[in-house]
């Protein structure tokens, strides 16, 4: 509700800014073509491109790093399960069991609380413990070397690891004041050229008029990119999903002679 009120005040700046620049603060001929024309409208119009720009890529790094977190988790969650295979029948099947919780819990709680709030599930820190417990108390394998427990207990650190960096990337956005200096420059760039048409130029109007809605349509995005699991640039949880559909293919692949 507060980016929409955001959005519609831009929008009102802008369109108000221009009606009032070309029918009340027209700038003469002498001054468009001097001090506004050559210092100041280029300066702001410079100030837009960079703060725009920087917003966009702030916005994309943080989309992509949450993006390659989840491939990671969901990749840790897998190893995870292949791995207490290794293990004596019952403690094998109670990391698995409880692996299988923690990502439901991530799936259904996790990933609507990020979206909504930023923030992750108390559930899934709470199953998240009992997984890693449920780790820490396996025996030796067979082979004697330990080596499938150290397999188990990396990934296991892996998966936490994951987790917290999705909580840290669930408080990611755009920094505040990159999003305000990237707004009121965006305004001064749609208002300008109004101010500096002269009256009766038709053509002038509908090309300023386009300038202000691609500048407006690039503000709107910004406004509505949040953090890399809502608005315009969201990762799903689909990697989580795809991993309990892949546990589902691994019990069948157990299960055969």
């Amino acid at each position: 509700m507060f980016t929409l009120f955001v959005i519609l005040a831009v929008l009102t700046a802008m369109v108000g800014g221009a009606v009032l620049a070309a029918r009340r603060f027209r700038i003469s001929d002498d001054h468009s073509g001097g001090a506004v024309g050559v210092v100041l409208a280029p300066c702001v119009l410079s100030l837009y491109l960079v703060a725009a720009a920087m917003a966009v890529v702030i916005g994309w790094e943080d989309f992509k790093s949450a993006e390659d977190d989840a491939i990671a988790e969901a990749g840790a969650a897998q190893s995870l399960y292949w791995s207490s295979t290794a293990f004596p029948e019952a403690e094998g099947e109670a990391v698995r069991s409880h692996l299988r919780t923690y990502a439901a819990t991530v799936i259904e709680d996790d990933w609507p609380l990020m979206e909504g709030k930023g923030e992750l599930s108390p559930d899934g820190d709470d199953d998240l413990a009992a997984l890693a417990a449920s780790v820490r108390v396996l025996s030796v394998s067979d082979t004697g070397d330990g080596l499938d427990r150290m397999t188990a207990r990396q990934e296991m650190t892996n998966l936490s690891d994951a987790r917290n960096q999705r909580a840290d990337a669930a408080g990611d956005r755009i920094p505040p004041a990159l999003l305000v200096l990237s707004v009121l420059s965006a305004v001064a760039v749609s208002v300008l050229p109004f101010a500096m048409i002269k009256r009766g130029a038709g053509t002038a109007y509908f090309w300023a008029a386009v300038n202000m809605v691609f500048v407006f349509g690039t503000i709107v995005m910004l406004l509505l990119m949040g953090n890399p699991y809502n608005g315009v640039l969201a990762n799903d949880a689909g990697e989580m999903e795809n991993a309990l559909e892949n546990f589902d293919r691994s019990d069948v692949a157990l299960e055969l002679p």
